[in-house]
């Protein structure tokens, strides 16, 4: 597809699809989920932060050019490891919270209905072998696939270990990760291989819609590409081994009733007779992307069903023009056939249809409301249905909610709530006529009373355990407690990590999550965002969080970069162009502040990092408008703040600046990086921002989205590696490098146990050496940063022995709390493990001088005479 057509596209939905986030009441304790979807403003952003400025659009297929490159670093041409990864990840979760999915397919040579296949849109396959239990345990097949946008899933009828595994999710919306084609598996889905003929340049599959295999053992797959000329629908006779276009333009046969107005394929369905059902038409311009539904005859055709001028066109007529069409044919009806059809205005399914002698003629029906969702309604992304396998009278559509009917459709009624599922259905599978699997954009739900009778309700069971596919956006750490983390992500809300290993995690607050904040010297005090300048704070460490009323406002990026200073207690935010938002009286009576910015230029904030170093000075990165800038400001807690430096990263204009970080050892040494494909990504300063030069060496055309700084000590490739370098969160996981060495920087991707996956944000905590990764489709990792501190020992912080510290005013502030210890000793160690400072006083609160200290990271270590500990890092401004 050009990029005229693309760009017609994305005008055309901006347009008409809005958000279906609701709002909290003022002071509302808002753990309770809400409907969670912002998809419009996700897809604006990730497009801006990701295309090539150059281009105006998205060029993902050099994610597999990067992959291909980053397993030549990791592993030799003879199969030994070729770079040391230091880096040993764990899986943190969560395992009671999934993502969007939209295949399922149940296992059939398991009779139990026991094995089950689910996939994600970024996190990849996953497989259950006791789905009906109590407590379903689902588990990765293989996270370091190339690709892990799965979409469609398939079972070869005859031979059931073969399956196919389709990639790319093209309904059209611009966060949607990029295909690489469609794998198969010959062992029942241990293994799984691209068929080279999807992966080829010149005919690689960009987004597998849907899969199919007809009655002649054929396989369909119905296309939406970008980078080649295969469209349509795609059929293959040798297993997948090569392929030829049967349906959908350019392939137009005028007079003949075949004649197609889009390229675009959606839907495949085939009968039990053999007949093939397939439907072309997605969101788009109207006239060409409209919808056609097509129909090759079994009866007719036998074993040249589905091929090349076999087809006949069937469409009902509508009485206004229709884009997405949904298919479901009955398992014990060969004949009965409905058809759920998107309006192309509405975006709202106002046409429904029932054939009883497979689409000859059709019959009118009224769709059930709970299907769209007014004016916010997005039919073109969620859709779905599917028939009772033993009553064609009996079936299940999906949209926003669930509704069932037993009367062909004729009269419906609402199965699913907010309260019950997810919002958002992609995937519906009858286990039996009483047995309903579903997937959405909170992964897999299921009942085993779907057939209950009005008034009851089905009972909706939560089948995600250990279903880690979870979209995060951001988190933080807790700066004692070693299992607690926050972590904001895309449909889930602002969950709550508590646990070791695995976490059943909750709901902090509801909404779209973004980036959250943990006060590290209160950490009574933490935030959780929503979309734009939403907050809502907990002053109870998490127990509870109230929506910030007073201060809330819907300006910023969806995904409002922030950043939370822990000694002045304000929170900075992005804003308008030309200026940036900050919060004070956090701990009291919150106060929303702008301030201006005209150095900005009409750029927007898409990056904001704190300088510990300096009171109220921040580093702001300004993107789009213009070349993006680093821009250093000074009295910043004020309205009219003061411009220190004002920074070009690169040459390259409307690029997005991700990220920002400050060494904790210099102060004027600086990282920033670009989230853009065509660009330089990653930059540093030696200067205190003045001026910046690119660090990118060997890095390959991958959004880079944040980075960090190691610690001194920290051996990221081995001992001999050297110490200390950079940590990037990218579109393929997490790369480092030891030593920075300008345009001559090596990197190496540091992804052993994590999974090849987007990852959004990285964050440290020195007491323990604990970096955490919030990963955009598995969820959260975490590692153990090698050899960073020296002589600070990893022992549990004691409950109420101290309640937190504090260092302000050249004084560390020590509050204990209500044990019966009589005395402590206090260290002072610096970010070598050296004793800087040690005392013995009292237990009670104590004030330290830190005068005698030059400026950086320093870790205070506590010892209470019943062997209590305690132990938090600082800095020393």
């Amino acid at each position: 597809m050009s990029t005229i057509n693309k760009l017609c596209c994305w005008s055309l939905l901006l347009a008409v699809v809005m958000s279906c986030t609701s709002t909290q009441k003022p002071g509302e304790d808002i753990r309770a989920s809400t409907e969670m979807d912002g998809l419009e403003k996700v897809m604006q952003q990730e497009f801006l932060m990701t295309r090539d400025p150059q281009l105006n659009r998205v060029p993902r297929e050099r994610l597999e050019i990067a992959h291909e490159y980053m397993k030549n670093l990791v592993i030799n041409t003879n199969g030994t490891a070729n770079r040391t990864q230091a880096l040993a990840w764990q899986e943190r979760g969560p395992n009671n919270v999934g993502g969007r999915t939209r295949a399922i397919m149940i296992d059939k040579r398991d009779a139990t209905g026991n094995t089950v296949f689910a996939a994600s849109v970024s996190g990849g396959l996953f497989k259950t072998t006791n789905f009906t239990s109590a407590v379903t345990s689902w588990a990765p097949v293989n996270d370091f696939l190339p690709n892990l946008a799965i979409t469609a899933l398939i079972q070869d009828p005859v031979n059931m270990n073969i399956m196919y595994a389709g990639t790319g999710e093209g309904w059209i919306n611009v966060d949607a990760v990029l295909g690489n084609g469609i794998y198969k598996s010959t062992d029942g889905g241990v293994t799984w291989l691209a068929l080279p003929f999807t992966i080829d340049p010149s005919t690689i599959f960009d987004y597998v819609q849907d899969l199919a295999i007809d009655n002649n053992g054929n396989i369909y797959a119905a296309m939406r590409n970008v980078r080649s000329s295969i469209r349509g629908v795609q059929r293959s006779t040798d297993g997948g081994a090569t392929w030829t276009q049967v349906l959908g333009a350019p392939l137009i046969n005028p007079g003949t009733g075949q004649e197609f107005w889009t390229g675009r394929a959606a839907d495949l369905e085939v009968a039990s007779n053999g007949d093939i059902y397939a439907s072309l038409g997605l969101v788009g311009a109207a006239v060409t992307n409209r919808s056609i539904v097509m129909k090759s005859s079994f009866a007719t055709h036998g074993a040249n069903t589905g091929a090349v001028g076999t087809w006949t066109q069937i469409t009902p007529t509508t009485v206004n023009p229709t884009q997405r069409t949904e298919i479901v044919v009955a398992p014990s009806d060969p004949n009965r056939v409905y058809l759920l059809m998107q309006d192309s205005a509405s975006h709202e399914v106002q046409e429904m249809f029932r054939s009883t002698n497979g689409g000859s003629t059709w019959t009118p029906l009224s769709p059930p409301g709970a299907l769209n969702n007014g004016s916010n309604s997005q039919t073109w992304f969620n859709l779905i249905g599917a028939v009772d396998p033993a009553n064609p009278d009996a079936l299940v559509v999906g949209g926003l909610q669930l509704a069932r009917s037993t009367n062909g459709g004729d009269t419906w009624r609402q199965i699913s709530t907010n309260s019950v599922m997810h919002v958002d259905q992609h995937a519906l599978q009858f286990m039996g006529s009483s047995k309903l699997l579903v997937g959405n954009d909170g992964g897999v739900y299921y009942t085993e009373n779907a057939d209950v009778a009005s008034p009851t309700q089905p009972t909706w069971i939560n089948k995600n355990n250990g279903y880690n596919i979870t979209q995060f956006y951001g988190t933080d750490l807790h700066p004692t407690n070693a299992n607690y983390f926050l972590a904001g992500a895309q449909d889930n809300g602002s969950q709550r990590f508590v646990s070791a290993g695995m976490n059943t995690t909750s709901i902090a607050t509801g909404g779209d999550g973004g980036f959250p904040h943990i006060d590290q010297q209160n950490s009574q005090l933490q935030i959780t965002s929503f979309t734009g300048n939403n907050y809502a704070r907990s002053l109870d460490g998490g127990l509870s969080f109230q929506v910030m009323s007073s201060v809330n406002n819907n300006r910023g990026q969806f995904i409002n970069p922030t950043d939370l200073d822990d000694n002045s207690k304000i929170l900075y935010c992005g804003d308008n162009a030309d200026r940036y938002f900050f919060i004070t009286g956090l701990l009291s009576s919150p106060v929303g502040n702008i301030a201006n910015v005209p150095l900005m230029g009409g750029k927007e904030v898409t990056a904001i990092r704190v300088d510990q170093s300096a009171a109220h000075t921040i580093y702001v990165g300004a993107s789009f408008g213009g070349i993006p800038q680093v821009i250093k400001i000074s009295n910043a807690n004020t309205t009219s703040p003061t411009v220190l430096s004002n920074a070009n990263l690169g040459t390259i204009a409307n690029a997005n600046l991700s990220s920002i970080d400050i060494d904790p050892n210099n102060s004027n040494h600086l990282v920033a990086t670009l989230s853009n494909f065509g660009v330089t990504s990653v930059w540093e300063s030696t200067n205190g921002g003045i001026s910046f030069s690119s660090i990118e060496g060997n890095l390959p055309d991958i959004p880079v989205r944040w980075a960090i700084f190691a610690p001194p000590t920290a051996q990221l490739n081995g001992t001999a590696g050297g110490n200390g370098g950079i940590i990037l969160a990218t579109e393929l996981g997490v790369w480092t490098t030891s030593q920075i060495n300008g345009a001559a920087t090596q990197w190496i991707p540091n992804n052993s146990g994590l999974a090849n996956v987007r990852t959004d944000m990285l964050r440290y905590r020195a007491v323990d050496n604990t970096l955490v990764a919030a990963t955009h489709g598995r969820g959260l990792f975490t590692t153990n940063l090698p050899n960073v501190v020296t002589g600070v020992s990893n022992n549990p912080v004691t409950r109420d022995f101290i309640r937190y510290v504090s260092a302000e005013n050249d004084q560390l502030l020590i509050v204990t709390g209500s044990l019966q210890t009589r005395n402590m000793n206090i260290q002072i160690l610096n970010m070598l493990g050296q004793q800087v400072y040690a005392t013995r006083n009292n237990y009670q609160n104590t004030a330290i001088s830190l005068g005698q200290l030059q400026r950086g990271a320093y870790i205070v270590r506590i010892l209470g005479d019943k062997k209590e500990y305690f132990v938090q890092h600082f800095i020393k401004r």
